[in-house]
């Protein structure tokens, strides 16, 4: 005789709820060195966005060159 499968319990609940926004104390947001730490972020992300897109240029100007020089002898 086989025995009966057992089905798995269900997960158990959890107290967050979907949707809600996660409290964050405002002591963060006054702190001087937060947002020091939040404006270099935003500078780096900055420096960051210009060399992708220089590096884009270039790369597109490389395969313009290319491409003129196959078609154009």
């Amino acid at each position: 005789m086989a025995l009966p499968i057992p089905f798995p319990s269900p997960p158990p609940a959890t107290t967050k709820r979907r949707g809600t926004v996660p409290r964050v104390s405002t002591c963060c947001f006054n702190d001087p060195e937060m947002k020091r730490r939040r404006r270099v972020v935003g500078y780096k992300a900055y420096a960051v966005k210009g060399k992708v897109k220089a590096s884009l240029r270039r790369g597109l100007r490389w395969f313009k060159r290319k491409c003129s020089s196959i078609f154009h002898f």
